[in-house]
């Protein structure tokens, strides 16, 4: 199985391993505190070392998480029209999943809670594949949220986390 992630998030979210000049200014408001801890390309590529050589069935060879990360309340309609985004695309062989993070819940915690957040955001939206109106006819869903579960219960936090930026 191939795992990818795709990520969308507001600009009010501070990477690790950004540089403190090309973060995003705003003006008028007090700056903006926190950080997002965990590398997302590592993140990806530690999942998909270990999905890589697994079947949960003929429908679907990738899954794609639309991972969300901002102050969701802030953004209004934006974050809120995609909370729940699932898509079945058969010619791809490929289900798309979106798991959204409240930035303002996250930001000031350690890697090893943000990561937390991360996998039960993850975890959720490979679960809600059992509501989609169009599912996959032959694909395992709960096989991959167990397999996903025990690969994310056993990451060692330090192979996904960025390295904090030099201001």
């Amino acid at each position: 199985m191939k795992f990818r992630i795709q990520t969308t998030y507001g600009g009010e979210v501070i990477w690790a391993g950004q540089s403190a000049e090309s973060r995003t200014v705003y003006y008028g408001g007090p700056p903006q505190t926190g950080l997002w801890r965990l590398s997302i390309p590592a993140m990806e590529d530690y999942i998909a070392a270990r999905l890589a050589g697994l079947d949960f069935g003929t429908s679907i060879e990738e899954f794609i998480l639309g991972f969300e990360l901002a102050e969701l309340e802030g953004w209004g309609v934006w974050f809120h029209k995609t909370k729940e985004y699932m898509s079945y695309r058969p010619k791809m062989k490929a289900f798309v999943s979106v798991g959204q993070v409240e930035w303002t819940e996250v930001k000031e915690l350690p890697a090893e809670q943000q990561f937390k957040f991360f996998s039960d955001a993850l975890i959720a939206a490979v679960n809600r594949i059992a509501t989609a109106k169009r599912k996959p006819k032959d694909f395992d869903y709960a096989a991959l949220s167990r397999v996903l579960q025990y690969v994310l219960n056993e990451c060692d936090i330090s192979l996904v986390c960025e390295n904090e930026a030099d201001d």
